[in-house]
């Protein structure tokens, strides 16, 4: 397995450039096809993130080529022109996307989709991340917000919980595990149990992921009274790794989903890409 096919949904370039930058390294790195989807929020969507006057709105509509949504494409384009990787580029609207599953059709035909961990458009972003995380059947690359830093993707911890988004997520990282100068294999608190954690906890992990030619080592730490997801993300940050692997948790609540405690910390304070399977 190998990625062959990656995606970028995008809105505006100063949330998404980072998104973008990941997206062109994974697709060079892996000679892959690279596609940026362009996703409008318009001033009249009930998507975008402020309140706006009725005849700002109305203006907006009649604005064509200079509307707001409009300009935003118009830079990430800009971009995508001089990248130093070539990418394809698709459009859609956020009702679109989200309301008649564009996202799905779009992001179950690639090998992993790439999307920039951002307040800026916060609610579309959401919408977007929870619908390929639950129903796409692939994996999320989540990159954070700031200016993109440039990354070899050469060093990669996982956050093991012997469960099976765990499994989930390893899986659909085996390209870039296989291709890794280094893998760590990450447990917090973790205790032996037959239908868990082997009597020596991420050891039967390593040595599979060893079978697959994946050079491993194991770090068991303890969470020393703070959050597993602090625990998890000092010793990512402490092995230098470049990307974080781990599953996602969350559950239904109404018709709105809630991300896990885990799940949750790490999308607010992670200050590393993080490819989560639920």
């Amino acid at each position: 397995m190998t990625y062959k096919d990656v995606l970028a949904p995008v809105i505006a370039l100063d949330e998404d450039e980072p998104a973008l930058a990941a997206a062109a390294e994974i697709a060079a790195k892996f000679e892959a096809h690279a596609t940026a989807l362009i996703i409008a929020v318009h001033l009249a969507s009930e998507f975008e993130p402020k309140p706006r006057a009725l005849s700002e709105v109305l203006a907006d509509i009649t604005a064509g080529s200079q509307s707001h949504a409009a300009l935003l494409a118009q830079g990430l384009r800009a971009w995508i022109a001089r990248a130093p990787y070539p990418f394809e580029t698709r459009e859609a609207t956020i009702e679109d996307a989200v309301r008649y599953d564009h996202i799905l059709a779009h992001a179950r035909v690639s090998d992993l989709v790439v999307l920039a961990q951002s307040s800026g458009h916060d609610r579309a972003r959401r919408a977007l991340a929870e619908d390929i995380l639950l129903r796409s059947g692939r994996p999320l690359l989540l990159v954070p917000a700031g200016k993109p830093k440039a990354r070899k993707w050469s060093r990669v911890a996982i956050g093991w919980d012997a469960k099976a988004t765990a499994v989930r997520a390893i899986s659909a990282a085996m390209p870039l595990l296989r291709s890794a100068e280094h893998v760590s294999v990450v447990t917090v608190d973790a205790k032996p149990s037959g239908a868990g954690h082997a009597p020596a906890p991420g050891h039967d992990l390593a040595l599979h992921l060893a079978r697959h030619g994946v050079h491993v080592d194991v770090r068991n730490v303890a969470s020393g009274g703070h959050s597993d997801s602090k625990a998890l993300l000092e010793e990512a940050v402490a092995v230098d790794a470049d990307v974080l692997v781990l599953g996602a948790y969350g559950h239904a609540r109404a018709q709105e989903f809630v991300f896990g405690g885990v799940t949750r910390d790490l999308l607010a304070t992670s200050p590393l890409p993080l490819l989560m399977m639920h």
